[in-house]
């Protein structure tokens, strides 16, 4: 008999009342998480979709659109980004590219296809200035109806903006936001699981989310913007997570934000484990300094604008993220404290169970997002294996570290994402 036949064994042999006590963690905090996604699969597959009307699409093409790209030192990446948009179904009336600060010949590149016509606007900032800065130049230059932010690093699908702007033709949406896909898919273990955890959060998450009007972030890599609405709420705010933060911002002044699940943008991303702890420690904490510190009265009733929907989507986050990240290590110790010997088979099931849920919401979100071809299936499958300690574990831990550093040591304040100056005088000023 294996190592692993004694935890299998032990599945098999449980009555309802020992599940409960040996994995309450999971049905308690996890399996909810599952089961809601399977639903929203579920009944999204009864929703037809359907083309815009033939007074819709005029509408659309009446629409003015500009797209802005701000970047520091991503020369290598113009050329594949801005070949991407020329193969646009859909018009693009300007192109706004800013260079924040660059060191690599950015300034040059960008100038160079202004000059043939392929940029419209170029401009280069003396000194690295942060993202938001230079996105907010971008915008106040940009003269579209519909205002696009994109950056540099990433390349569409040809119908990626026509998809992107369709759900405008609902004059309630303030924005909207397309997929992400992992495009070095196949470089690394580590691309392997967060391409995985793209098709998971995408193709079930953000598509349950856009069911019950819950989208709290347009992605400042592949975001739309109507312009009214940019204008009401005001431009990013400096700092880290300021496609969040202007979110937030819309909603609250009571626009919709859609997710164009069609509408398809493909990244490269960190590919070896000190890059992707660095990159989620900053996500996880921006995304804790956003709604615990600057939006926390969200959870106030006596707040003026108190809206319940708002108020659920803020509670359903603490729940599912920092409430099952903090109670995780809680629950492995109380395992092996309670369980003793027995503890390490308990665990080993719990792996079990994670990979039976792990390859049927993978499997699910392939089905419904219909995208992604059989030589990528076939790249990342096997990392279905080993998700659940990627993603049940490792990426938990890193969460927990990250919470602990901006709770304890506001340690946003010192993000290498945006100039130090900037990032300073933004969190002390709140």
């Amino acid at each position: 008999m294996t190592d692993l036949d004694t935890p299998l064994l032990m599945l098999g042999q449980l009555d309802w009342a020992a599940w409960l006590t040996m994995f309450w963690f999971m049905i308690i905090l996890e399996v909810p998480r599952y089961t809601l996604s399977a639903i929203a699969i579920f009944m999204s597959s009864f929703t037809r979709k359907y083309a815009p009307t033939a007074s819709e699409a005029r509408y659309l093409d009446s629409l003015k659109i500009s797209i802005v790209i701000a970047g520091h030192n991503e020369a290598d990446a113009i050329e594949r980004c801005l070949r991407s948009l020329s193969e646009q179904t859909r018009r693009i009336d300007q192109i706004i590219f800013i260079d924040d600060g660059s060191t690599d010949g950015m300034r040059e590149i960008i100038n160079k296809y202004r000059k043939s016509g392929q940029v419209d606007i170029a401009l280069s900032n003396q000194v690295r200035c942060g993202k938001p800065a230079s996105c907010n130049l971008g915008f106040s230059l940009a003269k579209g109806d519909i205002i696009i932010n994109l950056d540099a690093d990433c390349s569409y699908d040809c119908d990626a903006i026509a998809k992107l702007i369709e759900p405008f033709t609902d004059p309630r949406v303030g924005a909207t936001t397309g997929a992400l896909g992992v495009r070095n898919y196949d470089y690394s273990a580590v691309t392997g699981y967060q391409a995985i955890e793209y098709i998971v959060s995408i193709g079930m998450g953000k598509r349950a989310l856009d069911m019950l009007d819950m989208v709290v972030c347009a992605s400042g890599a592949f975001g739309a913007f109507r312009r009214e609405a940019l204008h009401q709420v005001g431009h990013l705010a400096a700092g880290p997570g300021e496609d969040f933060d202007l979110t937030l911002r819309l909603r609250r002044s009571g626009w919709k934000i859609r997710f164009a699940a069609d509408s398809w943008c493909f990244t490269d991303t960190p590919a070896t484990l000190a890059a992707i702890i660095r990159q989620r420690r900053r996500w996880d904490r921006d995304t804790l300094r956003i709604r615990m510190r600057k939006f926390r009265d969200t959870l106030s009733p006596r707040r003026r604008k108190f809206m319940l929907l708002e108020t659920f989507e803020q509670c359903e986050w603490m729940v599912m993220n920092v409430l099952v990240t903090l109670v995780f290590p809680v629950y492995v110790f109380w395992v092996f404290w309670y369980f003793g010997e027995g503890a390490l088979n308990i665990l080993i099931a719990v792996a079990i169970v994670y990979l039976v849920l792990d390859a049927v919401g993978f499997l699910m979100a392939l089905c419904i997002c219909r995208r992604y071809n059989s030589r990528m299936f076939w790249t990342i499958a096997p990392y279905i294996l080993t998700f659940g300690i990627y993603n049940g574990i490792f990426m938990r831990c890193v969460r927990l570290y990250a919470y602990c550093e901006e709770w304890v040591y506001r340690a946003s304040a010192r993000d290498s994402y945006s100039p130090s100056r900037v990032s300073r005088q933004v969190y002390y000023r709140r």
